[in-house]
């Protein structure tokens, strides 16, 4: 109210102007002109006079359908009549008078415009420029004019004051304090301190693990410090004692290697007189074969000597008898003779009368021969085919026949051979019975137990390698379980350096280390929320692939911290803001402002076939769609290229326009300047710092897994290790088990097979008969067989070729009737040349018999006539007794002498037997030394052998151990004089380094970077603690604050409501009450009415009338202490009589100098104390129209 005057010219910021379309019954646009005094809107029930305040409440931000009588925001839109259709938008303007800038722009007049479309979208405009429906209602704030305040009380809304509680009334009153902006700071105050004690919990808990391990470290690493000092005293002790061990080793290597040359030259002469001696015993040896061969000559000799003898002996016997019968056996050969000629002579001419019957016959075939010939040419006219069918049929019918008897001659020749070998196998079965019986018992037996036994070596077998093979597995996991947990271990340390990374480069970003000093300031007033709307550095809006990486970062160079910020409101905030806390500066992009650079379309075309060319940099980033607009700005007119040579050559295409950046950085400027060279390497980038952090996070993720799943496997190669060698101990118990069966199985196996040995020899001729009886049988059965089986074929062949022949038969028969008696001749002829040729075979096998047997005869009677010969030649060669005599005695003395010379060579082999005999005991002797020689030989070379192993491992052990080479060693070391001593130094300091159990060597390090760590959160912790007592101080200062203005507000309201009271009521008064004053920030409001003429009662016990009275009092008080730009009232006096109506009516009137009213009236007294008068009439169904009226016209307006 201050600097205000009383006429409207001069009145503070007042509503001019509605401008409405489509917003509920407006189907049409309507536009009210406001007064500073007062404007009554008048019409009847239904006709959308309350609409208008429903219009001004949407507009000053109501987000509420219910409180706008919908049941969605999308309701308030026109929905159409029956001569309308439905609209999709509704939109609503308020323009305020703003010339005394109660509003915070710099605007005389300011419109607030919302709009809102059926698919729900809204859109926000202040002086016609987009916004945030959250611009609208900050800019309302405390202006009398919000959501909760009382410049807009509508139908209900008094009763709806007056009836609710006390806590809930006192939101009027702090509207009235303006304490809500303080209520809303206190709420972000107490959010942030809540933060605030999350992250003190976090870091206190951080704290507290790192407290926890800090004390395990601390032991590990003093224990690894003690290791290292221990480690070098062993590296210096155990190198001095290797040089001396391996100095005294060489020493005796050598020592030994001499003797075993001397011992070698031994071995070699030795060897040498071994060697001939035994050529010298091989020597003899050949003799006594040459001597074996003679004597094997003379034995020979001799053999044939006494065979000779032995026959002239029986030559003279022989020569005996047959002197003896001579002459009986020459009678007995010559009677022979002539009874064998008589035989021949006979079965000669037997043989010449067969012949000339055979010739006979022949003569008579071939006659028979020539008239079947003559009757076939008879006969062949049609019926030849048929007849050398039948004919052909009937021979092959004669030879089947001729076969099937054949065998089955052969098959009962077979069938009486089986029954005598079956007989003859019978009896020898039944003589062999016994035996056969033990024998089969003992083969079954030894079946069984060969079964056994293969299946128990088996067994042992597979046990065998079972146990080898675990043996091997469990080797084999016992390393693999080592290295495993050496991996393991290494990937928890890379594990921890990856956490260690991680924290740093979470605590970097969350403390914006990099930014400069005005851009991180910025940064944090944003998190905390000193600042708003702001969006954020470049750096943090957009995503740069990490190719571009490089060449983006030059692009953006110190524009990668631009902020970005909606509007330059927000951009001038925020600057003001730098400037208030001496924060440094910062640069800002407003969204609604900046303008976007690009590269003309057709330039782009002409570049892109270019093959350097890799896009224009504000393509190659990502970001969200409202901030593209910056990224435009900053990169859309710079290109990208793959080198320098390809920007060099597109900067020609382009003119050497526009800025060109490599993908290494280099840069071509516009007008040609070149700027490049190489990148200082650095790990601070911004934008790689994110990247880092994600792949840092990826690969803790994975890392993490992949160690969790490790471990789990080195828990599971553990409990296989320990199943395995379970499983090993078990089967080792059970193998010696089965070897035990097996020995058992063997011994009654080998039992069985003398047993079945020793009865075999006894059947051992049976066995020989049993086998050939069953060649014999299978071959004649198998002959049987297939004598069955021809027998089968040849009886179905014959069937089928009588068939044949019967149809054939039949078939003739019809052709044939006129040569019936020439067929039956012909066929009479054909029987007549079967048989003929029948005889001739016959007879022609009788022929073959009969020269068999003259020949057979003839041949006798030669050998006969050749034993004449020998007979007749015995008698001319006979030899007297006397000259066989001589023969004997001359053979005998050969015997004698043949015996003689054998003795002789027998005496000289064995002399050199015996000789060699005695070379050969010497040749044992020095083969004896010789194997001595050689032990002794083969123990020095062990012992060099072990020599060398040992002097191999030294040497390794100070490669491996210590690497260094044992010349090296000799140069930076001394040798040790005491060697024992120094092994006991050695293995007492291993048994240190033992006691000291497992030794983390990381914690030195792990220590260092955890304390480092645990005093950086410490310092944060303390940081956490002070903004925490800010925090309490702050809230403390904004509840004084509020305290003191409700207190004064409230305190104002009640002096000015006692006042109002007794003017509107024309006495009486009325009372504010605190229900809990003791508690300011929460007490209630008790109202306390006595009209004129009644007690002092509650609120509620008021008559309608005068409760909606009283609230009218309470809202002018309130207006009095701190007035509104304008106040609409929506039938607020409808419960009032004429009396009060008229009181109200000039209240409003003498106030409206002060404060702008709107009036919703259906009251006569309003209406007359009204400045402006508008009508708003429905003639047409469900859409409202405004008129203007004059007040003698508004009873017809009201009453239509």
């Amino acid at each position: 109210m201050d600097g205000c005057t009383l006429v409207y010219r001069r009145m503070c910021m007042y509503l001019k102007k509605l401008d409405s379309v489509g917003f509920k019954s407006f189907a049409e646009r309507i536009s009210i002109e406001f007064v500073p005094g007062v404007t009554a809107v008048v019409g009847p029930n239904g006709s959308g006079k309350s609409n208008i305040t429903d219009a001004i409440r949407w507009v000053l931000g109501e987000q509420s359908a219910k409180s706008l009588r919908g049941s969605k925001m999308e309701d308030i839109i026109f929905q159409g009549s029956d001569t309308r259709k439905a609209l999709n938008v509704a939109e609503v303007t308020l323009v305020l008078d703003n010339q005394d800038k109660s509003l915070p722009l710099d605007y005389e007049e300011v419109s607030v415009t919302r709009r809102v479309y059926r698919s729900g979208e809204s859109e926000f405009y202040i002086n016609k420029q987009s916004c945030r429906l959250k611009d609208i209602i900050d800019l309302f704030m405390d202006s009398g004019l919000g959501r909760e305040a009382f410049s807009i009380i509508s139908q209900g809304k008094v009763e709806e004051i007056l009836s609710s509680k006390a806590e809930e009334r006192r939101t009027i009153f702090e509207e009235a304090a303006g304490v809500l902006k303080y209520k809303q700071r206190k709420k972000k105050s107490e959010y942030k301190l809540a933060e605030t004690q999350e992250n003190l919990n976090r870091v206190e808990d951080i704290l507290h693990e790192l407290e926890s391990q800090l004390g395990p470290l601390e032991r590990q690493k003093n224990i690894a410090n003690q290791y290292l000092e221990l480690k070098e005293q062993l590296k210096e002790k155990e190198i001095s004692l290797l040089i001396a061990e391996i100095e005294t080793l060489h020493i005796k290597w050598e020592r030994i290697k001499q003797e075993i040359e001397k011992e070698r030259q031994k071995q070699i002469a030795l060897s040498t007189s071994i060697q001939k001696r035994e050529a010298w015993i091989e020597e003899q040896k050949q003799a006594n074969l040459k001597l074996d061969q003679q004597i094997e000559e003379m034995q020979g000799k001799l053999l044939k000597s006494t065979e000779q003898l032995e026959k002239l002996e029986g030559k003279k016997q022989l020569f005996s008898e047959r002197s003896k019968h001579f002459g009986e056996n020459k009678q007995k050969l010559i009677e022979e003779k002539k009874q064998t000629e008589i035989q021949l002579a006979n079965h000669e001419n037997e043989l010449a009368e067969e012949k000339e019957k055979l010739e006979q016959l022949k003569h008579e075939k071939e006659k028979t021969k020539a008239s079947i010939k003559e009757l076939e040419t008879k006969l062949q006219r049609n019926e030849e085919a048929i007849a050398d069918q039948i004919e052909d049929l009937k021979s092959e019918y004669i030879e089947q026949l001729n076969v099937q008897a054949a065998s089955r001659n052969e098959k009962q020749s077979i069938e009486k051979q089986l029954e005598q070998l079956y007989s003859k196998n019978t009896r020898q079965s039944e003589r062999f019975q016994a035996s056969l019986e033990e024998r089969k018992k003992l083969e079954e037996e030894k079946q069984k137990l060969q079964e056994r036994l293969s299946s128990h070596k088996e067994i042992c077998s597979n046990s065998e390698q079972h146990i080898k093979q675990l043996k091997s597995d469990i080797e084999r996991d016992r390393k693999q379980f080592q290295e495993m947990q050496t991996k393991l271990y290494q990937g928890y340390q890379y594990i921890e350096k990856l956490k260690s990374r991680k924290e740093m480069l979470e605590e970097m970003k969350e403390d914006f280390q990099g930014f400069f000093h005005g851009v991180k300031a910025v940064l944090k007033a944003r998190e905390n929320g000193s600042l708003q709307q702001i969006a954020g550095a470049v750096i943090e809006l957009i995503d740069v692939p990490k190719q571009f990486i490089p060449a983006i970062e030059v692009v953006l160079g110190g524009q990668a911290q631009h902020i970005v910020v909606q509007d330059e409101s927000t951009a001038r905030t925020a600057i003001s803001w730098l400037k208030k806390t001496n924060n440094g500066r910062a640069t800002f992009l407003p969204l609604n402002t900046i303008q976007e650079r690009f590269i003309p379309d057709h330039l782009i075309e002409r570049i892109k076939s270019h093959h350097g060319f890799v896009g224009v940099a504000a393509d190659l980033v990502s970001t969200e769609t409202e901030y593209q607009r910056a990224v435009n700005h900053l990169m859309g007119h710079v290109l990208i290229t793959e080198t320098l040579k390809d920007a060099n050559e597109i900067a020609a295409i382009t003119g050497r326009k526009y800025r060109i950046v490599t993908l290494e950085g280099d840069v071509v400027a516009p007008g040609g300047a070149m700027t490049g060279g190489a990148n200082r390497k650095t790990n601070q980038s911004l934008f790689t710092r994110e990247k880092e952090l994600e792949e840092i996070r990826e690969k803790l993720t994975n890392y993490e897994e992949r160690a969790n799943t490790f471990a789990e496997k080195v828990k599971e190669q553990q409990s296989i290790m320990d199943d395995r060698e379970n499983q090993l101990e078990m089967s080792e118990i059970k193998f010696a088990k089965e070897q035990q069966d097996l020995q058992e199985l063997q011994t009654s196996f080998h039992e069985i097979e003398l047993n079945l040995k020793s009865l075999n020899d006894s059947l051992s001729i049976y066995d020989q008969e049993e086998k050939l009886y069953q060649e014999d049988t299978n071959y004649l059965k198998q002959r049987k067989a297939e004598l069955d089986d021809q027998l089968t074929a040849l009886q179905e062949k014959l069937n089928e070729i009588e068939q044949h022949i019967q149809k054939l038969t039949e078939e003739e028969a019809a052709v044939k009737e006129n040569k019936a008696l020439l067929q039956e001749k012909y066929h009479e002829q054909k029987l007549i040349f079967a048989k003929q040729e029948e005889r001739y075979r016959n007879q022609y096998d009788r022929v073959k018999s009969l020269e068999e047997l003259v020949q057979t005869t003839k041949n006798l009677l030669a050998e006969e006539a050749q034993k004449l010969m020998d007979l007749a030649e015995f008698a001319a060669n006979i030899e007297s007794e006397e000259t066989i005599d001589q023969s004997i005695a001359e053979e005998k003395t050969k015997k004698t002498e043949y015996t003689q010379v054998i003795q002789e060579l027998r005496n000289e082999r064995s002399r050199i037997t015996h000789e060699i005999s005695d070379e050969e005991m010497e040749l044992k002797e020095e083969n004896k030394r010789s194997q001595i020689l050689l032990a002794e030989i083969q123990d020095k070379e062990v012992q060099i052998t072990r020599l060398d192993v040992g002097l191999e491992n030294r040497l390794n052990h100070l490669q491996t151990e210590y690497t260094i080479t044992y010349e090296r060693a000799r140069k930076e070391y001394e040798k040790t004089d005491d060697v024992d001593k120094s092994q006991q130094e050695v293995q007492e300091l291993k048994r240190k380094i033992t006691d000291l159990g497992t030794v983390n060597l990381g914690s030195i390090d792990e220590y260092d970077r955890i304390h480092e760590r645990y005093t950086f959160l410490s310092e944060q912790q303390q940081d956490l603690l002070n903004a925490k007592n800010t925090l309490f101080n702050v809230i403390s200062e904004l509840d004084k604050e509020m305290i003191e203005r409700f207190e004064t507000t409230f305190e104002a309201i009640k002096k000015e409501f006692t006042i109002v009271f007794k003017e509107l009521f024309g006495g009486g008064k009325a009372e504010l009450k605190l229900t809990d004053p003791s508690h300011l920030l929460e007490t209630g409001v008790e109202i306390i009415a006595q009209p004129p003429g009644k007690k002092l009662q509650h609120l509620g016990i008021l008559s309608g009338g005068e409760r909606a009275l009283t609230a009218i009092a309470l809202l002018f008080a309130i207006l009095r202490v701190r007035p509104v730009p304008f106040c609409i009232l929506d039938e607020v006096e409808a419960a009032l009589d004429e009396a009060n109506v008229s009181r109200f009516a000039k209240y409003v009137k003498l106030y409206s100098k002060h404060t702008q009213f709107i009036v919703i009236t259906h009251r006569k007294g309003t209406m007359e104390e009204a400045d402006v008068l508008y009508g708003v009439t429905m003639q047409e169904s469900g859409v409202s129209r405004l008129v203007s009226v004059k007040l003698e016209e508004t009873a017809t307006l009201i009453e239509s």
